[in-house]
């Protein structure tokens, strides 16, 4: 879980491979293409297959970031969302979804959205974004 809000001026002094990020999607393909993306900008990276396997994961382990999908089974991005929240957890989250990721970013009050499909520099230069770190060119 991530705590209070760091100072955003000592978070771009820490390196990407000091981050971690949660990608939540239950999509295998999908959530190994946006690992690959993120690891290759040096950020640590754990997947989930869906909502409830991500909570199991937010309560065992501090994520600084989540990448979050908004259609799947059992427990949809919305309910991960508001769970994630209710659990006193405070990382910034990202959704990415081919259906209203826009919207539910404005309903949920997510720190920032991306519509699949997605360009690859676009969602690193958001997640640097929401990390406080500098983009890259």
């Amino acid at each position: 879980m991530a705590s209070a809000t760091p100072d955003p001026l000592a978070d771009q002094t820490r390196s990407p491979a000091s981050f971690h990020v949660l990608v939540v999607d239950d999509d295998p393909g999908l959530n190994r293409l946006v690992a690959a993306i993120i690891r290759s900008a040096g950020y640590q990276v754990t997947t989930a297959n869906g909502g409830i396997e991500g909570l199991d994961l937010v309560d065992n382990q501090e994520f600084d970031a989540v990448i979050l999908d908004l259609l799947m089974p059992e427990l949809d991005g919305r309910g991960f969302y508001r769970e994630l929240r209710a659990r006193g957890r405070s990382a910034p989250v990202l959704i990415v979804s081919a259906y209203g990721a826009r919207a539910a970013q404005q309903e949920l009050g997510a720190e920032a959205s991306l519509t699949k499909p997605f360009d690859p520099e676009v969602l690193l230069r958001t997640l640097a974004r929401l990390l406080n770190q500098p983009s890259t060119p």
